[in-house]
C-alpha cells in the first residue's frame, strides 16, 4: 500500500502541518484536523459484512464517508465514493475550512504511515497527522477529578444528561476512591487490572439530595456498587457495569 507501514484503520489522527504546493498552510485559529478511521459490522444481510469508515471534523461540520472493508484504503489511496457532511451554520472562515477539507478528502489522496504520523497528499497539497494516542496521550486514571457528565442508562449506549444536577466527581489514588455526589461525600477502596475496577467500602455522608442530583447520586452508588469495566480516551472515562449501565466522566484538571 504505497509503502505504508500499516494501516491508519481503528485510530484517530490529529493534524500537525499543511502545506500547499511545499508553503505552510494555516487553519483558522484554534482548529486543527481530526480523522478517526473505523470498522463498523454492517447489521444488515445484504451487502458487505463489514464496513471500513472514516469521520472527519475540522471545526464546524462532520464529514463521514464508508466503503466496503478494504475498499477505503487501497492502493495507499483513500478512496470515497459517496459521503455525508453535516450542515451546521458556522462562521465563513470555518464553512470555507470545512469545503476545503471535504474537496481534498475526495481527491483520492495518497497516504502513507510510518510510526504513528500519517500524511496525505493530492495535487500539492499535503496533510501531517499524528496518531492521537501520541498527539494527545490518554489521562491516567489516578489523580485526576473525574466530573461526572451523563448517566448511561441502557446497553451502554444509552446516555442521559442531568442538567439541573449539582456537579458530582470522584478521584483514584491507588487503592483509595473518594468523591462528591452532588450534594454527599463519598469514600471507598478499589482495586483494578487494566480493564476493570472492583469497589469495596463504598459510603457516604447522609445528606439529603432531591431532584436531579438525587438521581444523580443513585446512578453513581449503583455504578460503584461492585465490578465494572473502565476506558480511558483522552480526558474521557467510561465506567460500565455488567448490566450496561454506568457513568461517562471528564478529567478536570
Amino acid at each position: 500500500m504505497g509503502g505504508s507501514t500499516s494501516s491508519p484503520m481503528g485510530k484517530t489522527y490529529l493534524s500537525t502541518a499543511v502545506t500547499e504546493d511545499g508553503n505552510p498552510k494555516d487553519l483558522v485559529p484554534n482548529t486543527r484536523i481530526r480523522l478517526e478511521f473505523a470498522e463498523q459490522p454492517n447489521p444488515n444481510e445484504e451487502g458487505p459484512r463489514v464496513y471500513h469508515c472514516l469521520g472527519a471534523y475540522a471545526g464546524c461540520n462532520q464529514f463521514g464517508a464508508s466503503a466496503a472493508a478494504g475498499e477505503l484504503l487501497a492502493d495507499g489511496r483513500l478512496w470515497i465514493d459517496g459521503y455525508f457532511v453535516t450542515q451546521q451554520r458556522c462562521e465563513p472562515p470555518l464553512m470555507a475550512q470545512d469545503e476545503w477539507l471535504t474537496k481534498f478528502l475526495v481527491s483520492q489522496p495518497s497516504w502513507h504511515l510510518n510510526h504513528g504520523q500519517l500524511t496525505l497528499a493530492s495535487a500539492g497539497t499535503a496533510i501531517t497527522l499524528l496518531d492521537r494516542k501520541i498527539a494527545e496521550p490518554d489521562f491516567p486514571l489516578d489523580g485526576p477529578r473525574w466530573k461526572v457528565d451523563t448517566v448511561i442508562i441502557k446497553d451502554g449506549h444509552l446516555r442521559q444528561y442531568h442538567h439541573g444536577a449539582e456537579e458530582a466527581w470522584i478521584t483514584f489514588d491507588g487503592g483509595r476512591l473518594t468523591g462528591w455526589t452532588g450534594c454527599n461525600e463519598l469514600s471507598g477502596t478499589v482495586t483494578r487490572t487494566r480493564t476493570e475496577l472492583t469497589f469495596t467500602g463504598v459510603t457516604t455522608t447522609d445528606h439529603a439530595c432531591t431532584g436531579e442530583t438525587a438521581e444523580v447520586e443513585t446512578a453513581i452508588l449503583t455504578t460503584l456498587g461492585a465490578r465494572v469495566t473502565y476506558t480511558i480516551d483522552y480526558n474521557r472515562l467510561t465506567l460500565l457495569t455488567p448490566a450496561g449501565t454506568g457513568l461517562d466522566l471528564t478529567a478536570v484538571p
